[in-house]
């Protein structure tokens, strides 16, 4: 694991829910997160399929923050805004998905705890971690 990996689960492991969302629930922090997805998007694990995952994040206040992940044939970009009718959503608390990114939370047990609500194509679903690079929960 690369050390840099190691160091932002170790924060995100000795983190309370909101200071995650104070820092890298950060307009900038968030930036830096899904710019990271993007560098480690594996088109070959999408299978052909493109299109846009969007995330709805929702902070203690209760605002929400929303990224768009659009996956096309060679790469993937995000913009920090909602797209119309993404392929696949998902929503969760903002320190929720911090955990999942980390690896501190199994996107599955999220799932099945209801902390995660997903709508849309569930095959896409099943493919994010492979197609984002990490190991498969299946």
């Amino acid at each position: 694991m690369p050390v840099g990996e190691a160091l932002f689960q170790r924060f995100v492991r000795r983190s309370s829910d909101r200071w995650l969302e104070r820092t890298i629930g950060s307009p900038r922090g968030l930036r830096i997160v899904f710019a990271q997805m993007a560098r480690m998007y594996r088109p070959d694990a999408a299978a052909g399929w493109t299109g846009d995952i969007r995330y709805e994040l929702t902070g203690s206040d209760g605002g929400t923050r929303t990224w768009t992940v659009t996956c096309e044939p060679a790469s993937a970009r995000v913009r920090g805004h909602a797209e119309p009718d993404p392929d696949l959503t998902l929503k969760l608390s903002l320190a929720d998905f911090i955990r999942v990114a980390a690896g501190e939370l199994d996107p599955a047990k999220a799932l099945l705890s209801g902390r995660l609500d997903l709508e849309g194509d569930f095959a896409i679903a099943m493919r994010l971690a492979a197609m984002f690079g990490q190991p498969s929960p299946l």
